[in-house]
């Protein structure tokens, strides 16, 4: 059964691969940058930006990975397609990881815990990453690796398997930052059943990642300009920066958008109509078995309860759209569902009322299951759509800068990183990027500041935006008696400026 499983997902991954370009998340084109500068000797830098500075914006560990790729085919852009193979590996490999934990820790079959597996990493929702170069599939089968071992730890309090499971999740969050979630919800679990060697042993494992880089972050942190923040620099000072800044409020206000996101994708991955009642009562039906499953979990696999829970608070309070963090926890919420699923088939309560409650359960599953089979094939051609639009966006602004700039000549554009991946010339966003934005988008005299500081930071020659509210600032700095840019015309998708040198 794992290995049917594994080359079933395999296959439903290799289908979602696509030709096109990196860059449709920015963070694909990152990460493949961030590869390049280790493979060809730069080291961990972000060779797209003036002056090259340290990167201390991702955690090394998937552009490591994919640099030992480059190595292996240095050839751009034609490596990107052995990524996209390697990611379809990694998800297969994930696949078996929630099978033998489905089997090993919740007493699934074979046959439901493959389905279970299926769900949680063949679906629509997880191969969206999967054909692109993100390091999600890679961060989850690291994860329940780690599961595995941490749950044999607390039921042995064997000190080496402890080891060996903060090493994993050491490794896990040099992959995602916000695996450190996980390594908090396990030394609290140890702690709590009285595990206390395993605890510091997780605790020193993991910290074998952790530390060097933190003290690689507190080196180089203040390297990137403070305006590049958002998009290159640090979480941990942007995110207190706009706490400090917005105040109670600001912190309310995250909270009241990001449950809002969260309901509205949820709703949608388990019944995709736009009606809205339909998908209140979807949700209506998804906590409880949510809650129900991890009551369950909190018995059966405590670590991944508490994982689960704090990985939930965690981007409830994160001032960005939650959407891309829930794709990371899709496979775990995926297994707490049928978790519920699971425990209602098996329940035998006695008493007049059980048996009802037991239905409701029963039919809420039989309804969010229904609900996302149709999702998977409303949405069976997705993954290529986001793709699709920001390569046929980013190409003819490649072609354009190929034949018109010169190698020294610094950019500004929101493709700032595929421009320089795929003619080497070096650029920055047009504007910055700050958790305010999360609640309150930046007003017209507000972007026509940010993009000015740009412009004066870092002098770049040309200004190419496809973004209208770019492109409505750009055009105030082409008037006045003094104008910073002036308007070359278009390009498809693109108003090209040029800076006026003073």
């Amino acid at each position: 059964m794992p290995l049917i499983l594994m080359v079933a997902v395999l296959l439903a991954a290799i289908l979602s691969i696509t030709p096109w370009p990196v860059g449709a998340y920015e963070d694909d084109a990152i990460y493949t940058l961030l590869a390049k500068a280790l493979a060809t000797g730069d080291g961990y830098r972000m060779i797209n930006l003036p002056g090259s500075p340290h990167a201390t914006h991702y955690p090394p560990g998937y552009p490591f990975f994919l640099s030992l790729l480059w190595r292996i085919a240095p050839d751009f852009p034609d490596n990107v397609v052995v990524f996209k193979f390697a990611n379809a590996v990694l998800l297969a490999v994930a696949s078996v990881g929630v099978y033998w934990f489905a089997r090993s820790r919740l007493g699934m079959g074979a046959a439901g815990a493959a389905v279970v597996a299926a769900f949680g990493t063949a679906s629509i929702t997880m191969l969206q990453l999967a054909g692109l170069v993100l390091s999600e599939p890679l961060f989850v089968a690291l994860l329940f690796a780690a599961l595995i071992v941490i749950e044999r730890c607390m039921d042995r309090g064997d000190v080496r398997l402890a080891v060996l499971a903060g090493a994993l999740l050491g490794a896990m969050t040099m992959v995602r930052t916000i695996g450190v979630v996980a390594i908090a919800g396990a030394v609290l679990v140890l702690l709590l059943r009285r595990r206390h060697m395993a605890a510091i042993a997780v605790v020193a494992a993991s910290a074998l990642f952790l530390v060097p880089w933190q003290l690689w972050i507190s080196a180089y942190g203040d390297e990137v300009p403070h305006i590049l923040m958002g998009k290159y620099g640090n979480y941990s000072t942007w995110l207190a920066e706009g706490y400090r800044s917005g105040g109670v409020a600001f912190g309310r206000d995250v909270v009241v958008y990001n449950l809002a996101g969260m309901g509205n994708t949820l709703s949608y991955a388990f019944m995709p109509v736009d009606i809205k009642w339909v998908r209140i009562v979807t949700l209506a039906a998804l906590v409880p078995m949510v809650i129900g499953g991890l009551v369950v979990l909190a018995r059966r696999s405590a670590v991944l309860a508490a994982f689960f829970v704090l990985y939930l608070v965690l981007i409830t309070i994160w001032p960005f759209d939650p959407y891309r963090f829930l794709i990371g926890l899709w496979p775990s919420l995926v297994l707490v569902v049928a978790v519920a699923i699971h425990s209602a088939w098996q329940w035998r309560a006695a008493g007049r009322a059980w048996p009802m409650v037991r239905g409701l359960a029963l039919g809420a599953g039989v309804f969010l299951v229904a609900g996302h089979a149709a999702y998977n094939w409303r949405e069976r051609q997705s993954w290529t759509d986001l793709q699709r639009r920001t390569g046929l966006s980013a190409k003819p602004l490649v072609e354009w800068v190929a034949t018109n700039t010169r190698p020294e000549d610094v950019l500004a554009t929101e493709h700032d990183v595929v421009v320089y991946l795929y003619t080497g010339r070096r650029g920055v966003p047009v504007s910055t990027f700050l958790p305010s934005q999360r609640v309150r988008p930046f007003s017209p005299d507000e972007h026509v500041h940010w993009v000015e500081a740009m412009i004066t930071t870092f002098e770049p020659r040309y200004v190419i935006t496809g973004f209208p509210a770019h492109m409505a600032a750009a055009d105030v700095m082409t008037s006045g008696s003094n104008p910073a840019l002036r308007k070359l015309g278009f390009i498809p998708n693109h108003a090209v400026y040029e800076r006026v040198n003073p």
